[in-house]
């Protein structure tokens, strides 16, 4: 009997604590639609990135990453003749131009609701992946924030994860005060629509953190410094934000 309250009470252990976390635990992924995706890797290089190469899906999308050690990343991706509902999606997307379409958060715990224009995962590892595609020379450690304009999924975003935003002090691009929403790995920043670069498209810039900006200097002396802390470059319809923490 004992043995079998202890059981009972170890199992309503593990399912409070299973509840307690969060369902959003932070960013996954931020897939940026491109033209030209052989261009869009050359200029990714030229940022100071180590692309690791995709692979052609049966629908017809090519894609090339920007992977970071805790399974974070950037995707480039490309469509050619749709096939299914997702290749539709991308080759519609590419019409109005290059930008990121989607916003991947990561969710370890629990299925989260739908969500327009949002979408969760695990952070796949891959058999493929190898020391080498996480040295970026720009030192880019991890996908730290992802920026949000106008999007109609803010508030589901707010009540799913259960935090307040705060306002922040900023002097980057987009004013002087950003709403940030705290995530317990990352963050995303709120931002009103009049940011957006293209009409309907909400993400509007990623950061990534480095531990230094120097080696990133090396890559964009025209960067748009930030408070001394922060470089910016605008690329492929995307504000990039190289961070230092």
């Amino acid at each position: 009997m004992a043995r079998l309250v202890l059981g009972f009470a170890l199992f309503v252990f593990f399912l409070s604590d299973v509840a307690a976390q969060p369902q959003v635990q932070g960013l996954d992924h931020i897939p940026i639609a491109v033209r030209d995706l052989d261009r869009a890797k050359a200029d990714f290089e030229a940022l100071g990135f180590v692309l690791k190469p995709g692979r052609l899906h049966t629908n017809g999308l090519r894609n090339a990453h920007a992977k970071f050690a805790d399974d974070t990343e950037l995707e480039l991706i490309t469509a050619g003749t749709p096939t299914d509902e997702l290749s539709r999606r991308y080759v519609d997307w590419l019409k109005q131009g290059d930008g990121p379409v989607l916003l991947g958060l990561f969710a370890p715990n629990a299925a989260a609701p739908p969500i327009d224009g949002v979408f969760f995962d695990r952070r796949q590892k891959s058999l493929t992946d190898r020391p080498e595609h996480f040295a970026h020379p720009n030192g880019a450690r991890t996908l730290a924030a992802a920026w949000l304009a106008g999007s109609p999924a803010e508030r589901q975003l707010v009540e799913l994860t259960g935090r307040r935003p705060l306002d922040r002090p900023a002097c980057g691009p987009f004013g002087t005060v950003v709403r940030i929403l705290p995530l317990p790995e990352g963050e995303i920043a709120l931002l009103p629509a009049r940011a957006q670069r293209l009409s309907g498209r909400p993400i509007v810039a990623a950061t990534v953190s480095v531990s230094s900006l120097d080696p990133v200097r090396r890559f964009l002396p025209h960067a748009v410094e930030d408070c001394s802390r922060s470089l910016w470059v605008e690329t492929h319809g995307l504000w990039l934000e190289f961070r230092a923490r």
